[in-house]
């Protein structure tokens, strides 16, 4: 087995709210060398941090991830670890169905990591360890019965990895996965779409942006394939699985009903 190495060199998908800013700002303060990939740029962050090197990239474009990926090999700035965090979710529970928020969703969830990891499998071995590490989430296990492109990226997304980190076992190639719980970002509160007691609920098995994204950097010291975090908010995912299957129908969770709801057949 490769000995453990420490970070100095790092890409973060993702860097312009939430977990990806918060993994930002502590690789940048680590001293690491860091490549922030995002889809547009935000000129107050690239002036706070300006040792970071801002790449623009649409992650589920697969030409342009393969562009950037074989253009760092090619000049030797290939980094040590890959975080691969941005993601998004859409209100697509709606009963009028439409493709377009789904797509959307599966093209950044799972097409965007699945864009880095082939390149990345193509290249010549490294002689050093190279962690590619996908945020993915508790839902994978329970979410929201009514969800559907957020939580079905991040199942599919749980599986890749899963295969991938026994079938690179003991190579340079090192595949991990954080399953995250709540984090309290402004996008994790959702007040305006969540009763206050959700939140207050969530809020007890929550993490910060700050430790999560340390949790996170720890992991990729490592060759563990997995990392739940925060560890608490394991069992009401859990249990709430559980609930599902037993019962089903007893956690609706919220869903949409613009438009005339569609008649019943018996």
């Amino acid at each position: 087995m490769m000995p453990d190495v420490k970070v100095s060199s790092v890409l973060v998908t993702g860097t312009t709210s939430g977990v990806g800013r918060a993994l930002l700002e502590h690789y940048a303060k680590s001293g690491a060398k860091v490549i922030a990939v995002n889809r547009r740029r935000l000129a107050e962050l690239e002036s706070l941090y300006p040792s970071v090197r801002f790449e623009c990239v649409d992650v589920g474009s697969a030409d342009d991830v393969d562009r950037l990926v074989r253009g760092l090999a090619a000049s030797a700035q290939l980094p040590e670890v890959f975080i691969l965090n941005a993601g998004i979710n859409r209100v697509d529970n709606d009963e009028r169905f439409e493709l377009s928020p789904f797509r959307e969703v599966m093209d950044t969830n799972l097409h965007g990591v699945l864009n880095f990891v082939a390149p990345l499998t193509q290249l010549p071995a490294s002689p050093s360890p190279r962690h590619v590490v996908a945020i993915s989430s508790l839902v994978s296990y329970a979410g929201n019965p009514y969800g559907l492109g957020y939580q079905t990226s991040k199942k599919a997304l749980t599986n890749c990895f899963e295969v991938w980190a026994n079938m690179y076992a003991g190579t340079d190639l090192v595949f991990q996965q954080v399953m995250l719980g709540p984090v309290r970002t402004g996008i994790y509160t959702m007040a305006d779409k969540l009763p206050a007691w959700i939140v207050r609920i969530k809020g007890l098995f929550s993490a910060s942006p700050e430790s999560t994204a340390r949790a996170i950097a720890r992991l990729a010291l490592t060759r563990r394939k997995k990392l739940i975090y925060p560890l608490p908010a394991f069992l009401p995912f859990f249990a709430a699985g559980i609930l599902q299957r037993l019962v089903p129908g007893v956690l609706q969770g919220r869903r949409t009903l613009d438009g005339k709801r569609r008649r019943s057949v018996d």
